[in-house]
């Protein structure tokens, strides 16, 4: 008998995905205890007639039952107050500083509830969204809001981000304990196959189609030829339209641009053209650029 419980037991040990966890002996015991005993007790006589097979426990030592135990410890589970194989991954890290609570994203894609969970065990409001995002934003916060309007939020962010080229990010958010109120929180997570990035990043900077690249200020044909060696589409070009007004000089100031307003026609943006900024288009290994007749003197 011995000699055939150690064969199992060396046949087990290396594909048991709970042979590092460690257990406390008393709860131990008392599980194993009670497995035993109800394997002995003796069953009611109609019971007996009926089920004769039950009785083959009848006797079986205690390192039989350990041996039983191990076998269902190949598959993680709860077997009585033990809880057997590896425990739940977390989605966020929570680390205490003093009167404030450092909170960085472990899974960016993580299950919502698990996130919400998470938060609610530490007693925080907070809605975390999770966006589709370009490399470089992946596993990243995007933005913060906790519905102050006065400028006075209590909640800063985390640097330690990786670098996310001329794009604003970081990597996580500083939450004081005991903040009443609900804490709005965006968070780039990595696209799933097919699926279009709600945030585009700066297509030169880490993970991007363009890593390491200098773009701006560049000519638009310089931009073409290093697009085309890295197999990146160009998808679109964003600037104004001087052919539309003759005559007219286009504003030399982009801020408050609605691009979508200032798609220019790609066959129409010439060559000797200046690229002043870039993003990451909605798919891998597109981009769009901002363009216009002169440089950009102002960065």
């Amino acid at each position: 008998m011995k000699n055939d419980v150690q064969q199992l037991k060396d046949l087990i040990a290396p594909h048991d995905p709970a042979a590092r966890v460690r257990v406390d002996p008393v709860e131990m015991f008392t599980t194993s205890r009670a497995i035993v005993d109800g394997a002995t007790r003796p069953a009611p006589a109609a019971e007996r007639h009926r089920s004769p097979r039950r009785r083959w426990l009848v006797g079986v030592p205690a390192i039989a039952v350990a041996a039983v135990l191990a076998l269902a410890a190949v598959r993680p589970g709860h077997i009585g107050p033990v809880r057997i194989g590896p425990a739940e991954a977390q989605a966020l890290a929570f680390t205490r500083h003093g009167d404030f609570v450092d909170v960085r994203i472990i899974d960016p894609n993580a299950d919502p509830q698990r996130y919400r969970r998470e938060f609610a065990a530490h007693h925080m409001d907070v809605d975390l969204q999770m966006r589709s995002a370009s490399p470089s934003l992946a596993g990243t916060m995007i933005s913060v809001d906790d519905g102050s309007r006065t400028g006075t939020s209590k909640i800063t962010e985390i640097d330690g981000a990786r670098g996310c080229g001329n794009m604003w990010c970081k990597a996580g958010v500083r939450i004081p304990v005991g903040m009443r109120g609900r804490v709005t929180v965006i968070f780039g997570r990595a696209a799933r196959p097919g699926e279009p990035y709600a945030l585009a990043g700066d297509p030169t900077a880490w993970g991007e189609a363009l890593q390491g690249l200098s773009l701006r200020n560049h000519a638009v044909a310089d931009v073409r030829r290093m697009a085309g060696q890295r197999h990146v589409t160009i998808q679109r070009y964003f600037g104004e339209a001087p052919w539309k007004r003759p005559g007219v000089e286009p504003p030399r100031n982009f801020a408050g641009w609605s691009y979508d307003e200032h798609v220019l026609e790609a066959a129409r943006v010439p060559d000797g053209w200046y690229v002043h900024d870039a993003f990451t288009g909605r798919f891998p290994n597109t981009v769009e650029l901002v363009v216009a007749p002169w440089p950009d003197r102002g960065r």
